[in-house]
C-alpha cells in the first residue's frame, strides 16, 4: 500500500454527514472554524439525482437498497445472550433487517418516514421522578420486578429544560411540523414547533374527538416532513410535501422536492455556503488517533481508491451511526470497553432497541372509509396523547409495580404508501382478472377501516445487553466487525398488557371511536419472542451521563477519556423511552455537542 496522504490540521473533523454531523458542521463554520466532514457514500442532489423515474424505482430501491449502506463493505453480527454465536447481517430483508441504513450524506434521513417528537420530562430523568411518584421502596420494587435481565438505568446528565434551547435549534434547522401554540402538549412544555401540521385524517379526528371526550390532551403528529415551504436560520429554503406518499413505503424513498428533513438538504448546505467547509465523500473512517495523553490527533479514513488519508485535527466529533460510533472509538484504543462478567466499563454498555416486539393490542371497526391512493406521507394527519404516560402525574400504576413508563399513544396518519407495486394483494388461481381486481379496489379504498391500540413501553438497559467487536467477523478492510448482543425484556410487554388487558384504558377509547360490540383484544406473552432483526433507531452502548464509570461522554458529549473527542447519537442516550423514533432527541443532542465543542475550542481542557 502506499504512503498515507497526510493533509493539513482543521478545527473539527466530522465523522458522517447525516443527522448528527450536519449540525455540528453549519454550527462550528458559521461560527468561524475550519470544518472537514468525511462521509462515506455520496452526496444526492435531490433535484438531479431524484428524478420521477428514479426515485420511484421500487426494485432498486425497497429490494436492492440503492440509497443504503452496502453491507459487504461493513456488518456487524447478532446475538441474544452471550453463550450464543453471533450471525452476521448480510441482507436487508426481514427477519433480519427490512428498516434502510444511510449511506451518503444525510444518512437514513434522505429517506426515512419522517416520525418526530421530543422526549418528556420523564425521559430524561426516569429514575428521579419515578422514585417521586411511587418512593424509593415503590421503584425499588419495579426494578425487583424486571423480567430478561439485570436492569442498568440511569438518569440523563441533563434535564428536559437543559435540552429545550437545543430542541428549538434543531427543529428551526429542520422546519419540524407539529402544533405552533404553545401548550398543546401539557406533558412536553415549550414544544413550539415551526411548521403547522399537516392536513388531519378524518379517522384521526375521530381520535381526537374520542380522547378529548375522556379527558385527555391530543396533539397533532409531529413530523420531519416540511408542510409548506420553508427557510432556517441559515438561511437554507426547501419546498413542502406534495403528498406523493412514497416516503412511506417501506421507509426507503426519498424525496424529489426537498421535503424530507435530512442534513444534505437543511444543515450541509449552510456550512457549504460559509467557504469554511471541506466535504470528502466516499471516505471510510477506520481510526480515531490519540497521542500519549490520550487526546485525539485527527482520524484516519480509505478514500474510494482504497488510499489511506491522514486528517488532523483540534476536535474529532463523531457522528457515525449507531453501532459504527462505538467501532470506532473500541478500534481505535478509546473509552473503556464494557465487562459483561465484570459488570465494569462503559463503552458498548446500556444498549437498547429503538424497536420493539408485538405486544398486546385492541381493535375496533371505523364506519369510515379511506383512500390509499392519495398517498399523504409517511407521518403526518394523526393526533397522539401523552396522557397514558409516567410524565403525567395523574396517570398513575402503583396497583401494578412491575413496569416504568407508558405509551405516547397515536392514530390517524395517512394510510398510503405510494402506488405500492409490491401488494400483498396478491393473485391466485381462484383469485385473477376482474375478480382481483375489485378486491385490489377494496384494499387500497376500503368502506371500513379497523382502528388498533396498543400501549407499548420502553426496553430498559440491561446489563447482558452490550456491543463488543467480534473475533469471527470483519469488514473488506480486515477490521473486526461490532457485534451485537441484545435480548427484550419484560417491560415493554407489561406496559401494553396493563393499557389494554389490565385495565380498560384502551378499550375506553376505542369505545368512543366505533362500535363497542366490535372491540378485540390480542393478548401477546410477556417474553413471547426474541430479538431477530435490527432497526436502525438503536440506543445506548455509548451513553452520555453523570458517572465516568458506567458512561462514555458527559453532558456536554464530551469522551470522558479524550477530551477533545465529542459524539452526539441515539447510541449516545442514557435511557432510551420509546416516545418517539429518537432522531428528534439525537438532533438536540447534536447542537448541544456543537456548544460543548465551541466552549472547548475557546479554552480546551474538561468541561465538567
Amino acid at each position: 500500500m502506499s504512503s498515507p496522504i497526510n493533509h493539513p490540521q482543521t478545527d473539527v473533523v466530522v465523522c458522517g454527514l447525516g443527522h448528527m454531523g450536519g449540525p455540528i458542521a453549519a454550527e462550528l463554520t458559521t461560527a468561524g472554524y475550519q470544518v472537514v466532514g468525511i462521509e462515506k457514500g455520496p452526496f444526492w442532489q435531490y433535484t438531479t439525482d431524484w428524478r420521477q423515474d428514479q426515485k420511484d424505482d421500487e426494485w432498486a430501491i425497497a429490494v436492492e437498497r440503492k440509497f443504503d449502506h452496502p453491507l459487504y463493505i461493513s456488518t456487524f453480527t447478532i446475538r441474544n445472550n452471550m453463550n450464543q454465536f453471533a450471525l452476521p447481517v448480510r441482507r436487508y430483508t426481514k427477519n433480519i433487517q427490512y428498516h434502510a441504513l444511510g449511506h451518503g450524506v444525510g444518512g437514513v434521513g434522505v429517506h426515512y418516514g419522517g416520525s418526530l417528537g421530543r422526549f418528556s420530562p420523564w425521559s430524561y430523568q426516569p429514575v428521579t421522578m419515578t422514585k417521586a411518584k411511587y418512593g424509593d421502596a415503590g421503584y425499588s420494587t419495579i426494578l425487583s420486578n424486571v423480567k430478561g435481565g439485570t436492569p442498568d438505568i440511569e438518569d440523563w446528565p441533563v434535564t428536559y429544560d437543559d435540552m429545550v434551547p437545543y430542541y428549538n435549534s434543531w427543529e428551526k434547522a429542520i422546519g419540524v411540523v407539529g402544533d405552533q401554540q404553545t401548550g398543546q402538549d401539557p406533558f412536553i412544555p415549550n414544544a413550539r414547533f415551526p411548521m403547522p401540521p399537516h392536513p388531519p385524517t378524518p379517522y384521526a379526528t375521530i381520535f381526537k374527538n374520542a380522547v378529548q371526550s375522556l379527558g385527555y390532551t391530543p396533539f397533532s403528529t409531529v413530523s420531519g416532513l416540511i408542510s409548506g415551504g420553508y427557510v432556517n436560520q441559515y438561511g437554507i429554503g426547501r419546498n413542502g410535501c406534495v403528498y406523493c406518499g412514497w416516503c412511506g413505503g417501506l421507509c426507503n424513498y426519498p424525496c424529489e422536492v426537498g421535503a424530507k428533513t435530512s442534513s444534505h438538504v437543511t444543515t450541509i448546505p449552510a456550512a457549504i455556503a460559509t467557504g469554511k467547509f471541506d466535504m470528502r465523500l466516499e471516505s471510510y473512517v477506520f481510526r480515531i488517533d490519540t497521542d500519549s495523553s490520550g487526546k485525539a490527533t485527527g482520524v484516519r479514513y480509505y478514500d474510494s481508491l482504497g488510499n489511506v488519508h491522514v486528517q488532523p485535527a483540534k476536535v474529532v466529533f463523531n457522528g457515525l451511526w449507531g453501532y459504527n460510533l462505538i467501532r470506532a472509538m473500541l478500534l481505535s484504543g478509546i473509552g473503556v470497553p464494557y465487562d459483561p462478567v465484570a459488570h465494569t466499563g462503559s463503552l458498548g454498555r446500556g444498549l437498547t432497541e429503538g424497536y420493539y416486539p408485538a405486544t398486546s393490542s385492541a381493535s375496533v371497526q371505523l364506519n369510515v372509509g379511506a383512500n390509499a391512493y392519495v398517498a399523504g406521507n409517511a407521518a403526518g394527519g394523526g393526533y397522539n396523547i401523552m396522557d397514558l404516560n409516567e410524565v403525567n402525574p395523574n396517570f398513575s400504576h402503583a396497583d401494578d409495580l412491575t413496569f416504568m413508563g407508558g405509551v405516547n399513544l397515536g392514530f390517524g396518519t395517512y394510510i398510503g404508501s405510494g402506488p405500492n407495486t409490491f401488494t400483498t394483494h396478491l393473485p391466485s388461481r381462484t383469485n385473477f382478472g376482474s375478480t382481483w381486481k375489485a378486491g385490489l379496489k377494496d384494499e387500497k379504498i376500503p368502506t371500513k377501516i379497523t382502528a388498533t391500540l396498543s400501549g407499548t413501553g420502553p426496553n430498559l438497559p440491561l446489563l447482558e445487553n452490550y456491543a463488543d467487536l467480534d473475533p469471527h467477523y470483519t469488514d473488506i478492510y480486515g477490521d473486526p466487525s461490532t457485534r451485537v448482543t441484545l435480548d427484550w425484556d419484560a417491560n415493554t410487554y407489561r406496559v401494553s398488557n396493563y393499557l389494554v388487558n389490565k385495565t380498560t384504558k384502551i378499550t375506553d377509547i376505542l369505545g368512543k371511536m366505533g362500535d363497542p360490540t366490535t372491540i378485540k383484544k390480542n393478548i401477546i406473552p410477556e417474553l413471547a419472542q426474541h430479538v431477530d432483526w435490527w432497526g436502525h433507531h438503536m440506543r445506548g452502548g455509548a451513553r452520555t451521563g453523570a458517572n465516568q464509570a458506567t458512561s462514555v461522554f458527559n453532558k456536554w458529549m464530551q469522551c470522558w477519556t479524550s477530551e477533545n473527542i465529542f459524539a452526539a447519537g441515539e447510541i449516545c442516550d442514557t435511557f432510551g423511552d420509546n416516545l418517539t423514533a429518537g432522531t428528534h432527541v439525537a438532533g438536540a443532542m447534536a447542537y448541544l455537542a456543537a456548544d460543548g465543542i465551541k466552549k472547548y475550542l475557546q479554552s480546551p481542557g474538561a468541561l465538567v
